[in-house]
C-alpha cells in the first residue's frame, strides 16, 4: 500500500453510507439528503472506541448572533437570532490523537413565511450536532452524502443494494443474486462494446463509464474487480478493431 493510500485508510472505511441511515430533508427551501446522527456516532464509536475514551468533543464557542431585522409596517420590531457553536472533535487513530474544528449554526428565533415568530429551544443542541457531523465529515464519514454522490440515481441504487445485502436474512442467497447480477451486467456491457457500438470514440467513452462504475458494483457483489476490468479492456480493444475492420471492408479498391 502506498503512503498516499495509507492516508486515506480511515476515509475508505467510512465514506459509504447505508441508505437506511439517510432521509430526505429540506433546508432553507432546498431538498437534501440528511445523514442520521446516531449512525455517525455509532460508526465513530466502532472505529475509535467509546465516546469519551476513543473520541469526543469540546465546545469552544456557544453564542447567539443577531440576524436579520424583523419588520412590521416598515418598522423594525426586533431581530432574528441564530445560535452558533464552534466545536473541536478529538479522536484516537492508530495510536495518535487528532483534532478537527468546525462550526454549527441553527436559527433560534425567526419569523415564518406566515408571519408568526418561532423560538426553537432545541437550537443549541442542533448546532452541536451540526458541528459534530461536519467535523466527522472532514475525516471522510458519510463523504458520499457531503460530496453529492447520493444525488446520482445510479450510485444510490448501488448503495440500496449493498444495504439490502447487509440486512438480508439469508446473506448467502442474497450475495449470490448480486454476484449473478454483476456477471450479467459485465457480460452484457462487454458484448455491447465488442459488437454494437459503431464508432471507436464512442466505444472508448462507454468503456470509461464502465470502468468508473465497476469498483462499486464489484464491492456490492464482494468480488475482486480486476478480472472485470481486464474483460472491459479486452472488449474495448476488440470493438475498436471490429469498427476499423468494417471500415476497411467498405473502402473502395482501386485497380
Amino acid at each position: 500500500m502506498t503512503q498516499e493510500n495509507n492516508h486515506l485508510a480511515l476515509w475508505a472505511q467510512v465514506e459509504k453510507t447505508p441508505t437506511d441511515a439517510v432521509k430526505p430533508a429540506t433546508v432553507n427551501g432546498q431538498k437534501i439528503s440528511a445523514i442520521d446522527t446516531m449512525h455517525m456516532v455509532k460508526l465513530a464509536t466502532k472505529l475509535f472506541g467509546p465516546q469519551g475514551i476513543g473520541w469526543g468533543y469540546s465546545i469552544d464557542v456557544d453564542r447567539f448572533d443577531q440576524g436579520a431585522p424583523v419588520l412590521l409596517k416598515e418598522q423594525v420590531i426586533g431581530y432574528e437570532q441564530t445560535h452558533t457553536c464552534q466545536l473541536t472533535l478529538w479522536y484516537e487513530w492508530e495510536g495518535k490523537r487528532g483534532e478537527v474544528t468546525h462550526f454549527g449554526h441553527t436559527r433560534a428565533v425567526y419569523m415564518t413565511n406566515k408571519g408568526s415568530f418561532i423560538t426553537d429551544n432545541e437550537a443549541p443542541k442542533k448546532s452541536v450536532t451540526d458541528a459534530m457531523k461536519k467535523c466527522l465529515s472532514q475525516l471522510g464519514f458519510a463523504a458520499d452524502i457531503y460530496t453529492g454522490l447520493f444525488d446520482d440515481a445510479g450510485y444510490r441504487q448501488l448503495r440500496e443494494a449493498e444495504t439490502r445485502l447487509e440486512n438480508a436474512e439469508d446473506f448467502d442467497a442474497e450475495l449470490k443474486k448480486y454476484r449473478d447480477d454483476y456477471a450479467d451486467w459485465l457480460k452484457r456491457e462487454c458484448d455491447t462494446l465488442r459488437n454494437k457500438i459503431p464508432h471507436p470514440r464512442s466505444i472508448e467513452i462507454s468503456a470509461d463509464t464502465m470502468l468508473q462504475r465497476i469498483n462499486d458494483r464489484a464491492s456490492v457483489a464482494r468480488v475482486d474487480p480486476a478480472k472485470g476490468i481486464s474483460m472491459i479492456h479486452k472488449a474495448r480493444d476488440e470493438g475498436i478493431a471490429r469498427v476499423k475492420a468494417e471500415r476497411q471492408e467498405k473502402e473502395p479498391t482501386h485497380g
